[in-house]
Order: structure tokens, then C-alpha cells, then sequence
């Protein structure tokens, strides 16, 4: 992208931190419609099955919402269907006036990666009979999960699972609700009204609205980003997309201090940008590992120099932090690293470590430390906490002391 001509404005490290903590929203919402607005603000979440601690969705939301819990989101989604599951940044939970645009991927699977698509298209001929089956079944007894067609014995139950998943992608199927971690599918068009269900947004809607909703998310556009826009598009027509953006005014080149690479906002986003006297909030938060702030490493790495990684699927010989660590922000700073596992059965909270990256800590950061954790074992239902090791070593008895 070439910005040579191009006036762009200039700002410091601290005050673009500022904006991309400040447009996250942190422990800003209040119970279910704080939830709902939690979801609106953020464009998307990420979902993902891993539960050491509460899954990555549920701790997105916790450090949005001061009184979130799990059963709000679930209502959102399964009751009062404002929210519905589908591929955005990965599968994600999406707000469901979205939904017509997205009908478009569901009706185009072969022009877009999907893993269970891609897992079952080359069998999707062989399994017509299965998938006429599973429909017709669905379609007579409402919704149904995997285990009532393995229970029939007519489906295997792996196989069900891949059928519904194919028509969960292709949109004939939503997530009707969820027991336990068994989720029951029922036909779209129950669960949506027409004007919802019905609709399909052409190719060209589709990309535009995508292309905004990812640059609204993510905060600072980068067309090093292989996500860029959700879409399969190649660098030159990331740039091209941008370029095209910044002549029409909708987009705002950047000048960062200390980075080499030019970053965009988009235009509205600018007196944002600009105010640095906007609140921020203050606390101690333990971000999820795939937190929507944490999307772009390298653009967290050049902005926040901080370098993340989840190490959940490395191999144990080559983590260096811990199996499920997360970083811990502190304002607008990221100030270490914590590697938390739920003991379920004993109510206890293990903390494999806990890892400042400075030497030394102040008084106020302790009360702040206990003050996350205190509100973390509340969120999962835990009382009882274990913590190993701390780096600086002092920390560990004084946080443990601060906690009693």
C-alpha cells in the first residue's frame, strides 16, 4: 500500500493503546442486556470448545460484563435468538441481524475455507441418502442432537455428527439449544422468522459488509493480516481494498511512533483516536487467549510490545509460559502472564504461575492482582486458590497474604 501521498496523521504508542483498550469495552455492561450489548460492540467472539477455566467466549465476556454469567449468553442465543453461532473470526458467536449476510456464505460453501465442509465435501454425494434422512427426521421431530440418531441405530453417530455439521454450515441447520456439551439442531427456518431465514445478501454486499465489520473489530486495519476482512483475498487485493477506502474518505492511514508500519482507522474512528481524556478502566484483567484484543499478535507485539503466544498446542517440552497462559492487562499495558486450571472436582483454583515483567511490584498493584483473582474464582464458582509460583518470587506470599 502506498501512503507516500497520502497525509497521514501521527500519534503516539500510548494513545493508540488507548483507543484499542478503549474501544473493547472492558467491565463496562451489566447483566444480560450489557451482554447483548457486550456482543453488538465487539462484532464478533470467539468460540472455542478448550475448558481448563471457563471456555474462551465466556471469559471474553466476564471481562466485559461486572456480573456476567454463562446463562445470559445462553438465553441470548438459544431463547431469545438475538445471537446465533457461525464461521467469522473461526466460529463465532455473531449478532443475529448479521445473519442475511452471512446466508450468503451458508448458500456459497465451495468459495469459502470451512473445516467441516472441507472434511465432508468429498463425501457429500455418498451420504445424499443420510443427509435426506437426518433432515427429515429433524423435520418431523424438532430438534435433535447426534446421540438421538445413534440411539436409532439407523445413522452411526460420528457420521451424524458430520452430517449435522454439513448442514449446520450450509445454513439448513441452527443450533436450536445446547445440554451439557450435546448441541440439538433444528431447520433454520423455525428458528428464525422469514425476514431473517429467507433473505440472501448478493456477493458484493456480502464482501462490503464484511470488510467494515472486520475493521470495526478489530480496531487497527492491517493488510498484513491474513484475515483481512474475513474473506480468501490475496495481499495486492487487500490493498486495493484500501487504497480505495482511503480515497473515498472511509479510511485513515496512520502514522505510529517507533513503527514502521502504516496502520488505518476507520474515519469515524478518528475523534476516538484523538481523545485521549476518555476513560479507561483501570483494573487488573486476565484477557482470554483469544480475546478479541488479541487477534492480531503482531499488531500487539508493535503497539503494546508484548509478545503472546497460546501455548495449548505446543508440545509441553517447548511451552514456556504454561499450557492455557493468558496475559494480564493492567489499564492499557499488558504486565505479565497467568496460567490458571479450574479444579473442578476439589472447588479449587490452581494457578501454575503467575509471572510479572517487572522486578519489582507496588502496593496498589497487589490489591489489584487479588481483586482480579478474587472476582475470577467468584465467576467459577470457587472459593479455594493454589498459586505455585509467582516471578518475583516475594509475590507469591505477599498476593497470598492480600488474598486471606
Amino acid at each position: 500500500m502506498c501512503t507516500e501521498n497520502i497525509k497521514q496523521e501521527e500519534f503516539s504508542k500510548k494513545a493508540v493503546r488507548h483507543f484499542l483498550v478503549l474501544r473493547q469495552g472492558f467491565l463496562q455492561k451489566r447483566g444480560k442486556n450489557g451482554t447483548w450489548d457486550a456482543i453488538k460492540q465487539l462484532e464478533c467472539i470467539q468460540i472455542d470448545p478448550i475448558s481448563v477455566i471457563h471456555p474462551n467466549h465466556h471469559l471474553v465476556l466476564h471481562n466485559r460484563v461486572v456480573d456476567y454469567k454463562p446463562s445470559y449468553l445462553e438465553e441470548l442465543l438459544y431463547k431469545d435468538r438475538v445471537a446465533f453461532e457461525y464461521w467469522c473470526n473461526e466460529k463465532s458467536i455473531i449478532p443475529i441481524e448479521d445473519f442475511p449476510y452471512f446466508r450468503y456464505r451458508m448458500q456459497n460453501p465451495t468459495q469459502f475455507h470451512s473445516p467441516f465442509y472441507e472434511r465432508i465435501k468429498a463425501q457429500s454425494k455418498e451420504l445424499a441418502s443420510e443427509i435426506r434422512y437426518v433432515l427429515s427426521e429433524i423435520k418431523k421431530y424438532g430438534p435433535l442432537s447426534s446421540g438421538e440418531f445413534e440411539r436409532k441405530g439407523k445413522i452411526k453417530g460420528k457420521l451424524a455428527t458430520k452430517v449435522l455439521n454439513l448442514l449446520w454450515d450450509c445454513g439448513d441447520l441452527m443450533i436450536s439449544h445446547i445440554d451439557g456439551n450435546r448441541r440439538y439442531y433444528d431447520l433454520t427456518e423455525r428458528l428464525l422468522p422469514p425476514n431473517k431465514s429467507k433473505i440472501v445478501a448478493s456477493r458484493e454486499e456480502y464482501e462490503q459488509f464484511m470488510i467494515r465489520k472486520y475493521m470495526r473489530a478489530y480496531g487497527l486495519v492491517d493488510t498484513r493480516d491474513w484475515r483481512f476482512g474475513w474473506l480468501p483475498l490475496k495481499t495486492y487485493q487487500r490493498k486495493a481494498i484500501i487504497k480505495t477506502m482511503i480515497e473515498e474518505d472511509k479510511l485513515c492511514p496512520i502514522k505510529i511512533e517507533g513503527v514502521k508500519h502504516t496502520y488505518c482507522v476507520l474515519s469515524e474512528y478518528l475523534p476516538l483516536l484523538k481523545n485521549s481524556n476518555a476513560q479507561i478502566n483501570q483494573n487488573v484483567l486476565f484477557i482470554a487467549p483469544l480475546d478479541n484484543l488479541l487477534w492480531n499478535r503482531k499488531m500487539v507485539s508493535e503497539i503494546f510490545e508484548f509478545d503472546y503466544a497460546w501455548e495449548v498446542y505446543k508440545v509441553p517440552e517447548k511451552r514456556i509460559y504454561g499450557y492455557y497462559v493468558m496475559p494480564i492487562l493492567y489499564g492499557t499495558n499488558f504486565i505479565g502472564r497467568i496460567d490458571p486450571k479450574l479444579d473442578r472436582q476439589n472447588k479449587k483454583m490452581i494457578i501454575h504461575s503467575l509471572l510479572l515483567d517487572e522486578k519489582t511490584f507496588s502496593r496498589r498493584l497487589v490489591k489489584e492482582l487479588a481483586g482480579a483473582l478474587l472476582r475470577f474464582l467468584k465467576f467459577h464458582n470457587v472459593s479455594q486458590v493454589c498459586i505455585e509460583k509467582t516471578k518475583p518470587k516475594e509475590l507469591k506470599n505477599v498476593l497470598t497474604r492480600e488474598l486471606s
